[in-house]
């Protein structure tokens, strides 16, 4: 990949803490790379190949959204704007 998105701890760590919090978040972000290619013994962040991502049966690893009673009542599903 050439590019990945971050958008939601963006916009959390700037609406909670400022510049502050996104520099920590960046900084996280960071940590969180490194310790990941120490475990995969990737050295850089070149030496990352296809056999280092999971490409197949993505839907196996995609935790689904819980649907209790709490999340039912609680969340009003979200509308396209036409129907506003």
């Amino acid at each position: 990949a050439a590019g990945i998105g971050v958008g939601r701890p963006v916009l959390y760590s700037l609406a909670s803490y400022g510049e502050k919090g996104i520099v920590r978040m960046v900084h996280m972000l960071q940590d969180e790379l490194m310790m990941v290619m120490r475990l995969s013994g990737t050295p850089d962040v070149a030496s990352i190949t296809e056999g280092h991502v999971i490409t197949r049966n993505l839907s196996d690893h995609i935790v689904p959204l819980p649907a209790d009673n709490l999340v039912n009542g609680t969340y009003m599903p979200l509308m396209p704007a036409a129907r506003l």
